[in-house]
């Protein structure tokens, strides 16, 4: 069973959205500079919100910068991680949607 390549790039396309809509931007991040700055200010409305993870946003960003800085096979440990903290923005996002009202 073949697994699909984890990259920066697909994380950002996966979750730009949902974290764009939280943090309150009009568009969703195409690069990390960009999605980084929507994660913290997504995790400042999710923990407003009293929605769980907002902790996760902080260290998924952390470790997507540290991927940034290393190369081939040394992302993959932190590729993995960040993805496995991000695995749950949807679900935080609908109760976040829930709890504003849209």
């Amino acid at each position: 069973m073949a697994t699909a390549t984890i990259t920066i790039d697909s994380l950002i396309c996966k979750h730009a959205s949902n974290i764009a809509y939280v943090a309150e931007m009009t568009t969703p991040a195409t690069g990390l500079a960009e999605f980084t700055r929507h994660l913290t200010y997504a995790a400042e409305n999710f923990n407003m919100a009293e929605v769980n993870g907002s902790d996760d946003l902080h260290s998924a960003s952390t470790l997507l910068g540290q991927a940034a800085e290393v190369n081939g096979a040394d992302k993959e440990p932190f590729l993995l991680r960040a993805a496995a903290l991000l695995r749950i923005v949807p679900e935080m996002t609908d109760e976040y949607r829930d709890m504003v009202g849209d």
